[in-house]
């Protein structure tokens, strides 16, 4: 069970990258009026419950899917804003939670070509492709920085 400050901590960062901040420590301290290292230890707990990622670096927060604190090679542009998802998967999911029309581009592994997907109205414009995981989901976890 996550303690209070871990929920309003998870929902501050959720709330920074749909309004298109990178979520750190001392800003989520400041916003919510509660000391730094109280927010630290919630974000350990989040981490310890794969709720976010931290940097193993940093300790701040990396990832809190479906969006990505470092740039990645999935970006996702709707109603004036952009985001960065940890992958494709991911990326299909931000238009959804922020609830914005958006175009999502990557590049193809394969051959390098653009790859381009529209969402409008919650949902896929045109869809194309296949998809190929490279993980199985029962390992995504192991090494949830390289899945």
């Amino acid at each position: 069970m996550l303690s209070d400050i871990a929920q309003r901590v998870r929902h501050a960062i959720y709330r920074s990258y749909v309004e298109g901040g990178i979520p750190k420590s001392g800003m989520l301290a400041r916003q919510l009026h509660i000391p730094e290292d109280a927010v630290r230890t919630a974000l350990q707990q989040l981490h310890d419950v794969h709720a976010i990622v931290l940097d193993p670096r940093t300790r701040e927060p990396w990832m809190a899917l479906p969006f990505s604190s470092v740039p990645t090679p999935f970006s996702v542009e709707g109603g004036g804003r952009s985001w960065f998802a940890n992958c494709a998967w991911d990326a299909f999911g931000i238009p959804i939670l922020v609830g914005v029309d958006a175009v999502i581009s990557t590049t193809c592994q394969d051959c390098d070509g653009q790859i381009v997907y529209r969402v409008e109205q919650r949902r896929l414009v045109d869809a194309h492709g296949v998809v190929h995981f490279g993980v199985p989901a029962a390992k995504w976890w192991d090494d949830i920085g390289y899945t």
